[in-house]
Order: structure tokens, then C-alpha cells, then sequence
């Protein structure tokens, strides 16, 4: 290493001309999503546990929504979109997506258990608004296959949002 590179490493108020736009160091971006994504699973675990001895129908469907996209679609969009975008997102745009992403969710899950389509459907707008904003905190990415593991991701998100809100009118209807 010359001592150049070994400069511009140890200043945070330098980058390197090839270092990452969002260097894997940066948590803070990420911590957010990853966080609430593993807090969720967590949670769908212990109501899973709970309720395992007298399941009912809305108390499944809590679960597998509360890991498969408050969690686990949560931490890959956090993390995706740190690993994708080409340039750093300001703080306002990732806590923008983050509670979206969240209120949506906490709609949907609040509609779904009270029968309360409304909510449900605005929700799922929050829902899709958030998705738009991790798709276009991603675009310009460079990253082959991990770009379209993401962007194939969102768009199942982004299908699942309208065929969940048509089974919901379904269900109340």
C-alpha cells in the first residue's frame, strides 16, 4: 500500500477515487431495515410458537406476513439498495422509504386483523409508494446478478401488493 491510499484510509473526510459509494462500514444505512427485519422474524416466530397449539387462519397469515415481507423483504431491500445504489441516498430518503415501508406494512396488517379494507388499501399505497422509492435508490447500479435479484424482488412486491388488496375486498365483500 503506498502512502497515498494509506491517507485517504485513515481521513473520513477523503475518498478514495474507487472506493464504494456506499462502503460496507456505513450501517447506518442499513441498520434501520436489517433491524426491523430481524425483529419481525423474531416476532413471527414467538406468535408462531404461541399459537401453535390452536392455529387460526388470520393469525397464520400474521406470521408468514410479518417474516416473509416485513422481515425478510425488509432487510433485502435495506441491504440491496446499500449494496446497489451509485450513489450515497441523504438520510431523508432511506427514513422516507423506511416509514413508508413500515406504515404501509402496519396497515396492511392492522386492515387485515379488523377487517378494515380501507387501511388495508392505504397500506398497500404505502406499500408501492416505498417500493417505487427502493427501485429508484437502486437505479444506475452496475451489479449483474445482484441487480436483478433486487429489482426482480421488488417487482414481485410490487405484484403482490395489488393481488393482496383485490383478496382483501374479496374477503370483506
Amino acid at each position: 500500500m503506498n502512502v497515498k491510499s494509506e491517507e485517504l484510509q485513515s481521513s473520513p473526510s477523503q475518498v478514495a477515487p474507487n472506493a464504494p459509494v456506499n462502503p460496507p462500514n456505513s450501517r447506518a444505512a442499513i441498520t434501520p431495515f436489517a433491524g426491523v427485519g430481524l425483529a419481525a422474524v423474531v416476532a413471527g416466530g414467538m406468535i408462531a410458537a404461541a399459537v401453535a397449539h390452536a392455529p387460526t387462519e388470520p393469525l397464520v397469515w400474521l406470521v408468514a406476513y410479518l417474516v416473509l415481507i416485513v422481515g425478510v423483504a425488509q432487510a433485502a431491500l435495506g441491504v440491496g439498495q446499500h449494496r446497489l445504489a451509485d450513489r450515497r441516498l441523504s438520510p431523508a430518503w432511506l427514513w422516507a422509504e423506511f416509514a413508508l415501508y413500515n406504515l404501509g406494512n402496519a396497515g396492511v396488517i392492522v386492515g387485515t386483523l379488523l377487517d378494515l379494507t380501507l387501511l388495508v388499501d392505504v397500506g398497500g399505497v404505502l406499500l408501492v409508494v416505498a417500493l417505487i422509492g427502493f427501485l429508484l435508490g437502486s437505479r444506475g447500479a452496475g451489479k449483474g446478478a445482484l441487480r436483478w435479484l433486487y429489482r426482480i424482488l421488488i417487482v414481485l412486491l410490487l405484484i403482490s401488493v395489488p393481488v393482496g388488496l383485490v383478496l382483501a375486498q374479496l374477503q370483506a365483500g
